[in-house]
């Protein structure tokens, strides 16, 4: 008797409950409480504009409720600058393709890249720049490597989540941490001094700066952008 009282109980529950999958482009009721806002509502570009200019170019589209770059849509950046944050964003990218995610951008005559701290996105089978371990997916380009295995194949979607307080950045690809570093460091210094952004002495100096999205010229797809402030 009690089994079966026990199968009829599973069976209500199992019908009552129902399947919930989390929409694109929103924000749940929790992450509403806690204070996240979205970067991206699926429909336009708004708080978004083009590095050193005023609109988006046509390079760039909404498309399927993704902010998806085609080709000559120049770097992006949001209109607002951030401090300490934790970031969170889906990116897909093409086969063969290239971009990255920059942090701390302030903007000048020079590119976006002379001031950003930059997490790569790229396809690690098929693009030649994923032969160096610190260019590969997740890595904070050019500086740190981050462990085998961590993104996803080309045209599949990627889960990012940054978390900056201070001058300590965490980065992390589909959960797995792949970069750890303090910007004010000796050894977050020497790796600088000994990488091409030695030459650009306001690369990583920002505490507070807009957040990018690279065109280097390839196809990449973005959504589910989300960010929550931090106290300082």
């Amino acid at each position: 008797m009690q089994k079966h009282l026990f199968g009829i109980a599973f069976l209500v529950v199992w019908v009552f409950i129902p399947c919930v999958s989390a929409e694109n482009n929103t924000l749940t009721t929790q992450e509403k409480y806690k204070g996240w806002e979205l970067l991206f509502d699926g429909k336009t570009f708004k708080g978004w504009r083009n590095y050193r200019a005023k609109g988006v170019r046509d390079g760039w589209k909404v498309l399927d409720g993704t902010m998806h770059h085609t080709k000559k849509g120049g770097d992006l950046i949001t209109n607002k600058m951030y401090g300490d944050f934790v970031l969170k964003l889906d990116w897909k990218i093409s086969k063969g393709g290239n971009s990255g995610i920059f942090l701390g951008v302030r903007e000048s005559k020079r590119p976006i890249y002379h001031t950003g701290i930059e997490m790569q996105i790229i396809d690690n089978a098929a693009h030649p720049d994923a032969q160096h371990a610190k260019h590969v997916a997740g890595a904070c380009y050019g500086l740190y490597k981050p462990p085998v295995g961590a993104s996803k194949n080309a045209g599949e979607w990627n889960q990012v989540k940054i978390v900056k307080q201070g001058d300590h950045y965490q980065f992390f690809l589909n959960e797995v941490k792949t970069a750890d570093f303090r910007t004010g460091s000796e050894a977050f210094k020497k790796r600088v001094a000994a990488s091409k952004f030695k030459q650009w002495k306001n690369f990583a100096k920002h505490q507070v700066g807009h957040i990018g999205l690279q065109d280097h010229g390839d196809e990449v797809s973005f959504k589910n952008i989300k960010i929550l402030e931090l106290d300082e």
